[in-house]
């Protein structure tokens, strides 16, 4: 059978005549689109049951022959079978990276009749709720596709038999995350375990989900207990690896991850295949349709009706209904609410209204973007004639200077007795018993900035006091506090945006995330500021010149500044692939530029900075550098050419308000309220975590930068100081304030 006209394949390995003999057999082979797509996965169907096989496969004697050689996507794939007694049907389907599946090859074949039967399959019992979510999500992403056929897909996902590999003598290991469930966070997978080899050295180690995108791990790592259960290893002290892989949207699922490991005589061998269901722990998922009731029944009805199809066991009636309450509950707490977001609220400035003393309780006292918020509207509330204002955190940090300079008292809270507990009863309790400085009896309103200080609207309560929940998070209350909080206790953490006399947000995209927790119209929707006065001075006070001098940054380079905490939501390692596929490109093209220099400026100490440093080394890219938290941010602002936002979550970024007033040209990823701030006449926009579409955003900055274009900087510019200043802004917080406490 020819294959579809965007791929090549070809099968090398097979049983003679497609003749299977009892057991299982081998079916291998290598496939390649010339138009440039990845194979993300690989699936045989015997007669109706469909089984995954091994996909991205170093086939180098193949490869040579393709435009650009060796390298990913990788060409081959296999399989490992055992056809049932009496089938008759093979089918083998290639899937890219969007999820769509394509028939590649399709014949008749025979079986031995010594064969084992068709097992009987499993009944869908539990599994109900997350193959329930599982469709809401592709109708989300196909509102097209008839129902019965989004259905079939979703249960063809759950019902195919995987292919997993362990090491083989001489190797010995074990890959301890992923399990069957990857906790993925803004994009990237933890990837640990160990590995070590009878007889040769491995220098080096690669992990690949996407088909693209080889990543290297960092192994080597001391591991004491491996020496003393496998016995003639080399070096099995030195044995772990872990690592973050890139998960990008739209694989087909289940995902496959796989390591290959690199040993000193050259040879790559394939030590680890692992199939599993990613579940975002931080960072967007895969969207749901809008929460409707009738929504949902038309998901439970289309995935009954499949099953009965595919002559599917249901299970016990208890384990079907548990399956449908958890698929409802995950709809209900995550699926966006189907309402027109208010207009931005325009208070009226608290001119005329009495003093008021307020307590802002934030999540840190970090020089970063929502401690920097609660620190400038404190100090702006206490220069109002009569006003009081302190700021409260339950961990100390730099920013506390800055507030006793600016003559505003810090209290230090802890509030691991609340955050820590196992049950709302405990918190409860935990809430009555926190000691409060003495201060806080005479305030007027409280002000919990951020959701991690949730707690301080309960709190609140027990004090008589109104409170003001400022929420900068743009993921749903369950998906953030998931990894934070007892899951018995994220209840309570939703529950305070309703009971907070007033929840404020700067973007309408976040806004939009936690619309169903709006009770008595409570939610109040301002913007952002950013102070271009301040900026404007230090602009005019200090030289780009002496600044690049007193950095180390090269006097004529062309300098990209990311600012902001180098994290996993940051996606500073987006950045650093986009600076690699630049740079690439750059060289190719030939010609005279000036040298690169990339500065990521907030990186602390952790397993993500020690993954980028690694990245860098590994890909050497002498011109990227990461720069410690700094309380001078604006010196790289000034100094830099231009301002980049990788990130893959923001409400309403900061850096993006700071590098306009800078009149810096900006490239960002495009998430959340970005899009309310800068538009794409105003900025260069990609999606987040995809590098090659950052590397062109770039690209594009750059050539108008050497163009003498700065358009974009203008109008950037000119939007923050129109809309944006601090002194337009910061009244209109301050009158919510007084609207807030006014509450009964």
């Amino acid at each position: 059978m020819a294959a579809p006209a965007d791929w090549q394949f070809a099968i090398d390995i097979h049983p003679e005549g497609w003749r299977f003999p009892a057991g299982r057999s081998w079916i291998a082979g290598w496939l390649h689109s010339p138009s440039g797509r990845a194979a993300a996965d690989v699936r045989a169907w015997i007669d109706d049951h469909p089984f995954l096989g091994l996909c991205g496969l170093p086939r180098p004697e193949i490869e040579r022959g393709f435009p650009g050689g060796e390298g990913p996507p990788h060409a081959g794939f296999s399989f490992l079978l055992a056809p049932h007694r009496g089938a008759r049907r093979l089918r083998i389907e290639v899937c890219d990276e969007s999820g769509a599946w394509e028939q590649l090859d399709a014949r008749d074949i025979a079986v031995a009749p010594d064969a084992e039967p068709l097992p009987a399959e499993p009944p869908l019992g539990h599994a109900v709720g997350d193959l329930l979510v599982a469709l809401l999500r592709a109708r989300q992403a196909g509102p097209g596709v008839p129902w019965p056929r989004l259905a079939d897909a979703v249960l063809a996902a759950h019902r195919a038999v995987p292919l997993d590999t362990l090491p083989n003598p001489p190797f010995a290991g074990a890959l301890e995350e992923p399990t069957a469930t990857g906790r993925v966070k803004y994009g990237r997978l933890t990837v640990t375990g160990w590995l070590a080899h009878r007889e040769r050295t491995i220098t080096g180690l690669t992990a690949f989900a996407d088909p693209r995108q080889a990543v290297p791990l960092l192994h080597g790592q001391p591991r004491r207990d491996v020496g003393g259960l496998f016995a003639g290893l080399r070096d099995p002290e030195r044995s772990a690896f872990t690592g973050q892989v890139d998960v990008p949207a739209g694989l087909p699922l289940p995902a496959s991850l796989r390591l290959f490991a690199e040993l000193d005589d050259g040879r790559r061998e394939l030590v680890f295949n692992r199939r599993f269901h990613p579940r975002d722990v931080a960072g967007a998922a895969a969207p749901l349709p809008p929460f409707a009731a009738q929504t949902f029944l038309r998901a439970a009805t289309a995935l009954h009706f499949a099953a009965r199809r595919h002559r599917l066991p249901p299970g016990p009636w208890g384990d079907r209904i548990a399956g449908l309450r958890t698929a409802w509950e995950a709809y209900r707490a995550e699926a966006p609410v189907a309402r027109t977001a208010p207009a931005v609220a325009r208070p009226t400035p608290p001119a005329a209204s009495r003093p008021l003393k307020v307590v802002l309780v934030t999540h840190n006292l970090n020089l970063e973007g929502a401690p920097l918020f609660a620190f400038e509207f404190a100090r702006h509330l206490a220069g109002l004639p009569g006003w009081q204002a302190r700021i409260a955190s339950p961990q100390d940090g730099p920013l506390r200077a800055n507030c006793e300079r600016a003559g505003l008292a810090v209290d230090l809270v802890d509030a691991r007795p609340l955050v820590g507990t196992p049950s709302p009863a405990d918190f409860d309790r935990a809430v009555a018993a926190l000691p409060v400085p003495p201060d806080w009896a005479g305030a007027d309103l409280i002000v919990a900035n951020t959701l991690q200080a949730f707690w301080a609207v309960p709190l609140a309560r027990r004090l008589g006091k109104p409170s003001l929940l400022y929420v900068h998070e743009s993921a749903p209350v369950r998906r953030f506090f998931g990894p934070l909080l007892a899951p018995a206790l994220i209840p309570r953490a939703e529950a305070a945006l309703g009971e907070a006399d007033r929840v404020a947000f700067i973007a309408a995209a976040t806004r939009a995330v936690h619309a169903r927790h709006e009770r008595r119209g409570n939610f109040r929707l301002l913007p952002s500021w950013i102070d271009t006065a301040a900026i404007g001075r230090f602009a005019a006070a200090h030289d780009r010149a002496d600044l690049r001098r007193r950095h180390g940054v090269a006097a004529g380079a062309l300098v990209f500044v990311n600012v902001g905490s180098v994290c996993e939501r940051k996606g500073q390692h987006v950045f650093v692939r986009a600076a690699a596929l630049l740079e690439r490109e750059l060289a190719a093209a030939g010609g005279k530029l000036p040298p690169r220099e990339y500065l990521m400026v907030g990186a602390r100490p952790g397993a993500y900075l020690d993954s980028l440093r690694q990245e860098i080394a590994l890909r050497r890219l002498d011109g990227v550098r990461l720069v410690d938290e700094t309380p001078d941010a604006y010196d790289f602002y000034q100094l830099g050419d231009i301002a980049v936002c990788s990130s893959f979550e923001e409400s309403f970024p900061r850096v993006l308000m700071e590098a306009a007033g800078f009149g810096r040209p900006i490239v960002s990823t495009q998430v959340n309220g970005v899009s309310e701030l800068v538009g794409p006449d105003d900025a260069w926009l990609v999606p987040p975590g995809d590098a090659a579409a950052l590397a062109r955003g770039l690209r594009a900055a750059l050539d108008a930068r050497l163009a003498g274009d700065d358009l974009r900087a203008r109008r950037a510019a000119r939007i923050v100081a129109e809309r944006f200043s601090a002194e337009r802004v910061l009244p209109l917080h301050a009158a919510l304030a007084a609207e807030a406490a006014a509450q009964p």
